[in-house]
């Protein structure tokens, strides 16, 4: 699988955010990527919590139509790594997968909701605005086994582990982590959720500063099962191509069997 992850600096207007989003995945298409992942709030990010519920899509939208028609024009599945969307059951925080054919093929809604206020005076109220999601998904793409998470839910390596045991031969990771907590934390958890699973983590970042002045952290990076860095952007908009190799999966969880020497226990 050639795999693009797309970096940029999505605004609380959508059009600017289009405007960003849409050359950057003519580069990926370029780099005859199969698979291009998009960062979390891929067409709006905003710290204000009015604009942001103002901006909800659905999924008879112009802006999803226009993603569901570049796929089917380029023959590309796009895992769109989040949006905010309206749905019957509240707005959430939602991935898009659509196949070549321009078909949504799945949806995943944002489980673990970043709530905190942090010592350099941000402060973030996610659950004020999303109503999370309960169910883990996995999917089929090519012939890979695809788990699918966003941004904060990398803290809860349980995620990680149900997709392991699953099956699961990749994780993606879309993200708007915050300058503060990228520089900390970023890094080491996607290094771990790939070596303690026997995975590939494929992470896709917002990078910059938003017009509101919300900075993102980017660094959108490949982590192979040994925990091998396989390209990494840093803090810039661009595209990083990685091509993965499935084998590697199965040498990797033969040589270190954590999947199937797991063990549940009670506490």
């Amino acid at each position: 699988m050639r795999i693009s992850c797309v970096q940029y600096t999505a605004e609380p207007d959508v059009a600017i955010s289009e405007g960003r989003l849409y050359p950057l995945l003519d580069e990926a298409v370029t780099a005859r990527a199969d698979v291009i992942l998009l960062p979390e709030c891929a067409l709006c990010l905003s710290s204000n919590q009015e604009i942001s519920r103002a901006q909800a899509l659905t999924l008879e939208a112009p802006e999803v139509h226009r993603l569901r028609q570049y796929a089917a024009d380029h023959a590309v599945t796009l895992i769109v790594g989040s949006l905010i969307m309206a749905t019957d059951q509240g707005v959430k925080n939602r991935t898009l997968v659509i196949n070549p054919q321009g078909v949504i093929q799945a949806t995943y809604d944002k489980i673990h909701l970043f709530d905190v206020d942090l010592a350099s005076g941000e402060s973030y109220r996610e659950s004020a605005l999303f109503d999370a999601g309960s169910n883990p998904t996995l999917i089929p793409i090519q012939e890979w086994t695809v788990g699918l998470s966003i941004c904060f839910d990398l803290r809860f390596p349980a995620l990680y582990r149900h997709y392991g045991l699953a099956g699961a031969d990749l994780v993606v990771v879309p993200a708007a982590f915050t300058k503060t907590t990228g520089q900390a934390h970023w890094s080491t958890l996607l290094r771990a959720r790939a070596i303690e699973n026997g995975c590939f983590i494929v992470a896709a970042g917002q990078c910059g500063r938003t017009t509101e002045g919300r900075e993102t952290y980017g660094h959108s990076v490949v982590y192979d099962p040994w925990g091998d860095c396989l390209g990494q952007l840093s803090d810039e908009p661009g595209v990083l191509t990685v091509d993965l190799i499935l084998d590697r999966v199965q040498a990797v969880r033969s040589s270190v069997p954590v999947m199937t020497q797991h063990r549940d226990f009670k506490a």
